[in-house]
């Protein structure tokens, strides 16, 4: 292919292609089909990809088939993608690759997304922590403007953004120091990995190293996967792609440069293992998976705590770590028959797993992984829970095992969620706000005039807490800080704002925001005089709301400490929000918008309130009436942002009307207590009284002999609450908030 030749000649002449490089190809796409709607997978997975229309009523979106050089390729045409099988191909967020060719004449829209896998389908950003994502990305700035290839993942609270422009994302400023343009239309190579040896995740350029950064281990599989666009059908890709192979670990550079010489799909060991490698707090009864080798037909099983044992084993020299040989299925239950042989507390426990070939001598030796068992007892882990109605075998409501306050008039408390939007991967279990695995559970509470608390109700087999040693009893919450929004007038005609607030952008925005409601034409000018750099996109300015709700229609125009004035508008409620900028500019600056009654927004700036600069004409829907006054955020959660604004005018009906001002979208909580009480009447109460408050995920250990000393017997612990305030108190006003609990364990001394 003349991409490969442009750029790998002397690759090609320095490496032997032996075919003995090692990885698990799930996927690969070759693009040479010559029309239809199927993307073939060319491994042996059957992994085939849908080539999908995303709007049936805009211009383009067939298939459009090229052939360029040796093989083919596809064309997108931001009205293309390809639809993966994401849940049968398995690729996970703790090890993989994604690897392609990509070509581009130029950069249509602010982003083009290439990959994307995970669970964020509102556009709105690292909304999930089960996202990962390769795109490129417009910059506009002093020097340079151009496409730049991106490789963005979230897994909280490590999560990575490598671009190719040193000054995003990567702080050690690996070469090169100037940004790559792949805007240029030639063919480069790209490839992402993570679950490297090292820890980091990478992104090569041609075969180059470009980028690395630190990132977790967490394991939850990436769902719906595609080519060419986001998940929810935006940011689509305009651009040539070929040869796109997806591996279920990280390639080594050797193996990268491999592929890009010889387009070869690499293969042979088992991959993805299950648990994860480097794993912690693994229960004793787990059972071993993985996935198998492309050729593979049996499987060799090394299971041990030595390492040099499980590494050196061999069929002939089986170190009494060859637990299972020539076995054809794909899981290993370390307790086999024997319920007395449950894995050691505390303990490290290695293995491996060797392919054999179908002639039944050649074994592909596997790779090394380890995980650590528990030193603890789940008491709820809040991982069962799913959506299922009752009536539906399975069926497992949170609500349903943790009795709450729902329809009663004296306890404040709800766990759950209401009422989830299942078709945007919404449940009644939190996904994203979580300590450990993938849920935790949501918990709101109200102390106007009542008391707070879910009980738990325990099976027979788990309420001796006395067995196996157990000492501690542990859990952990998250909570929310106190509001911080304020909007003051002093002197006349001039406002200091505070707010906290991650952004406003995305699908749903996070500020203080004073109002007026008004109807009809509107205007609405001020001065942003100063504004604190509690971030370099921390932003203050005028903003006009269909609602106040954080994903409304809106569209506002907002200086910036740092990247100037952006005005921002979202057409589409909980939809993305676009933006125009001027990076040249800073506070003090004048800003003003003025909305007809059809919609038709001018967005102007100016340095003296006398000469304006107009930027693009916009069209936003709302219904009237609408709200109309200043916005500040901090985007940055960690630090309250003060701004003040001067010289505000405001026209439109409603216009003379009091200031109303609010946050909107931050979650904020009013200081109580938290308690935790067994068997109804036991309770110990956490040391700090403003608990609810707590910002980061906490873990509160309390001794079971707290318990023990007020009189309960420890060997029929028959129910567990988890309370918020002052139990039984329904005499006094409290407040209201919602908190996060995870992982309630009993834990064991410490190994020694």
């Amino acid at each position: 292919m003349y991409k490969r030749i442009s750029y790998l000649i002397c690759i090609v002449l320095l490496l032997s292609l032996t075919g003995s490089a090692s990885a698990q190809l799930l996927a690969h796409y070759k693009f040479n089909e010559t029309s239809g709607n199927i993307a073939v997978d060319s491994s042996i997975k059957g992994n085939d990809g849908i080539i999908e229309i995303i709007d049936e009523e805009a211009e383009g979106g067939d298939p459009n088939w090229i052939v360029d050089g040796i093989d083919g390729a596809l064309g997108f045409d931001g009205n293309m993608d390809v639809n993966l099988p994401s849940e049968n191909m398995g690729l996970r967020s703790d090890s993989g690759t994604v690897a392609f060719w990509m070509k581009m004449a130029e950069v249509t829209g602010g982003i083009n997304t290439i990959w994307w896998g995970g669970d964020n389908t509102t556009g709105g950003g690292f909304g999930s922590e089960n996202e990962m994502h390769i795109h490129v990305e417009t910059a506009v700035g002093d020097i340079w403007i151009g496409g730049e290839i991106c490789f963005h993942g979230q897994s909280d609270p490590n999560n990575f953004h490598l671009h190719s422009d040193p000054n995003k994302g990567d702080p050690a400023g690996n070469e090169p120091n100037n940004p790559i343009l792949v805007n240029d239309n030639q063919w480069h190579h790209i490839t992402c990995t993570w679950g490297n040896d090292d820890g980091n995740a990478k992104m090569y350029f041609n075969g180059r190293l470009l980028h690395q950064m630190a990132r977790g281990t967490r394991s939850y599989p990436l769902s719906h996967m595609y080519l060419g666009q986001m998940a929810n059908g935006s940011r689509t890709y305009h651009g040539l792609l070929d040869d796109v192979q997806i591996y279920g670990r990280a390639l080594t550079v050797e193996e990268i440069q491999d592929v890009m010489a010889a387009g070869a799909a690499l293969t042979l060991p088992a991959s993805l293992p299950l648990p994860a490698n480097n794993s912690g707090d693994i229960p004793r009864d787990t059972i071993l998976s993985w996935t198998e080798g492309d050729t593979a037909v049996t499987h060799n099983v090394y299971f041990g705590t030595n390492f040099d044992d499980v590494n050196e084993a061999t069929t002939t020299d089986t170190r009494g770590v060859l637990v299972s040989q020539n076995q054809s299925g794909l899981t290993f239950d370390p307790l086999g028959s024997n319920q007395a042989d449950l894995l050691d507390y505390g303990q490290t426990h290695y293995w491996r797993i060797d392919e054999v070939e179908v002639d039944g001598v050649t074994i592909n030796k596997g790779n090394i992984w380890k995980f650590t068992v528990a030193n603890f007892i789940v008491v709820d882990d809040f991982e069962s829970y799913n959506d299922l109605n009752p009536e539906e075998e399975g069926s497992n409501r949170i609500f349903n095992i943790w009795t709450d306050g729902w329809g009663t008039t004296t306890n404040g408390a709800t766990v759950g969620y209401a009422e989830p939007d299942f078709e945007n991967d919404e449940h009644f279990v939190e996904t994203t706000t979580i300590h450990t695995g993938n849920q935790s559970m949501p918990y709101l509470y109200d102390n106007d005039m009542k008391y707070s608390e879910a009980v738990m109700s325990l099976e027979s087999s788990a309420r001796d807490w006395t067995r196996d040693d157990v000492n501690e009893l542990s859990l952990w919450f998250i909570g929310a800080p106190g509001p911080v929004g304020s909007f003051v007038e002093n002197p006349a005609g001039t406002y200091t704002m505070t707010a906290a607030g991650a952004d406003i952008w995305g699908g749903a925005d996070e500020l203080h925001f004073a109002y007026k409601e008004v109807t009809g034409a509107v205007t609405i000018q001020a001065r942003v005089d100063s504004l604190d750099n509690t971030d370099p996109y921390a932003k203050a300015g005028v903003m006009i709301r269909d609602t106040l709700e954080p994903g409304a229609r809106n569209c506002s125009l907002l200086m910036t400490p740092e990247y100037g004035v952006r005005f921002q508008y979202r057409n589409i409620a909980d939809d993305i929000t676009d933006r125009e900028f001027d990076p040249n500019v800073a506070v003090p600056y004048w800003v003003k918008l003025e909305r007809t009654a059809g919609g038709l927004i001018r967005a102007r700036y100016s340095p003296n309130g006398n000469d304006w600069t107009l930027l693009p004409l916009k069209q936003v829907s709302m219904t009237m009436p609408i709200y109309i006054g200043l916005a500040v955020t901090s985007h940055n959660t960690e630090e309250v942002c003060t701004a003040v604004l001067s010289n505000v005018t405001i026209t439109g009906t409603g216009n003379t009307s009091a200031w109303t001002a609010q946050d909107i979208g931050i979650t904020s909580n009013s200081a109580q207590p938290l308690y935790v009480a067994l068997n109804d009447n036991v309770t110990v109460y956490y040391d700090d009284p403003n608990a609810t408050q707590i910002k980061t995920w906490t873990q509160w250990n309390i001794p079971l002999q707290d318990f023990e000393v007020q009189g309960l017997n420890l060997s029929n612990v028959n129910k567990i609450t988890l309370g918020v305030g002052t139990k039984g108190n329904m005499t006094t006003l409290g407040g209201t908030g919602s908190l996060f609990f995870d992982d309630i364990r009993l834990y064991r001394p410490p190994v020694e």
